[in-house]
């Protein structure tokens, strides 16, 4: 992925893409199948709770857990490393709110490390839910290397209110069904990449600043044209510093749609950057449909963008394309 220049999202512009987003109205996908909290863990970093570190509370989580068990985090930054382990799943991580709950590391990748050793956190178990908390990389772009926020690769995973900030790699949404509803995602150089199939519902996407050339939101991965991943994003908000473009495919079969979504002027008029994939443009399917804002204008788009009929966008924006059997609704809230 291609070099940023040096950069701090400050807390600052965290608030400031809070209050521009607070007038957005919560929504919710309750239902009476929701499922029971059988155990809460109470996460202090003053020493109040059952356990002054986040990591340690993951680690009190039994091995082959069956139950969904609550880690209540109180507000505060936490500044450690976490990870959800694959065979620690129904882990539902709750903070008191994005701007009052944070985990923060500074990672990149260099040397012997790479992207994927450098998330702040992350969830690797199925059946996860984190609601009301920021993930936060905080290094400080002088390498100008990848340094992911959160990376999620286990299945089943949603995550509500949440923050997720960065310059390159923010959101390593890698592998599984995924959900996002209300959360704020900010960064600069493919600030959304992976190959998962996951629906953004109301989010606000971000943009920091680069000078030499435009990032790109998202960098989808999927490589097949049998595989029917795709990142989607309903009713979102895109604003922030700089230009962009809204992606560019990270494999040759990348899905990206964005549906009545608000633009403002930072999109680039050519809305795509056909970045190691030309030659592929066939393939690729990156949809603009019924979207708004001085940014939503088509007329100097990419040639190769895509169009889908109405049936077939509706196929991607209903809930039942990551969850046909109901695990959204199941979820604890």
């Amino acid at each position: 992925m291609k070099k940023l220049t040096r950069r701090r999202l400050l807390s600052v512009a965290i608030t400031v893409v809070a209050l521009l987003i607070a007038s957005t109205p919560e929504t919710s996908h309750r239902c009476d199948a929701a499922q029971a909290v059988a155990k809460s863990i109470f996460v202090d970093h003053t020493g109040r709770g059952d356990f002054k570190s986040i990591q340690a509370a993951i680690d009190a989580v039994p091995f082959g857990n069956n139950q969904w068990i609550r880690v209540h985090v109180a507000a505060g930054t936490y500044t450690e490393k976490v990870v959800v382990p694959f065979n620690k799943s129904f882990v539902l991580l709750e903070g008191e709110g994005r701007l009052q709950t944070s985990i923060e590391w500074a990672d990149h990748a260099g040397g012997s490390s790479t992207t994927a050793d450098t998330p702040t956190f992350a969830s690797h178990a199925d059946d996860f839910v984190a609601r009301h908390i920021t993930f936060k990389n905080t290094y400080d772009g002088v390498s100008q290397a990848q340094a992911v926020a959160a990376l999620v690769d286990g299945d089943r995973s949603s995550f509500y209110g949440c923050g997720f900030f960065s310059v390159q790699d923010t959101l390593c949404d890698m592998s599984g069904r995924h959900y996002y509803e209300n959360c704020v995602i900010g960064g600069a150089v493919d600030f959304i990449f992976g190959n998962a199939r996951s629906i953004f519902q109301g989010c606000y996407l971000w943009t920091g600043k680069l000078t030499k050339t435009l990032g790109s939101i998202t960098a989808h991965g999927r490589d097949s044209d049998k595989d029917d991943t795709a990142f989607v994003f309903k009713e979102c908000k895109v604003g922030g510093l700089m230009p962009i473009y809204l992606g560019r495919p990270w494999r040759d079969y990348a899905r990206v749609i964005f549906y009545q979504t608000y633009m403002s002027i930072v999109v680039d008029r050519q809305g795509w950057d056909i970045w190691n994939s030309k030659g592929k443009e066939a393939s690729l399917t990156m949809v603009e449909s019924e979207c708004k804002g001085a940014g939503s204008n088509t007329t100097e788009r990419v040639p190769w963008a895509k169009q889908l009929s109405g049936k077939e966008i509706a196929r991607f924006v209903n809930l039942s394309y990551i969850s046909p059997d109901g695990w959204l609704d199941a979820q604890p809230r």
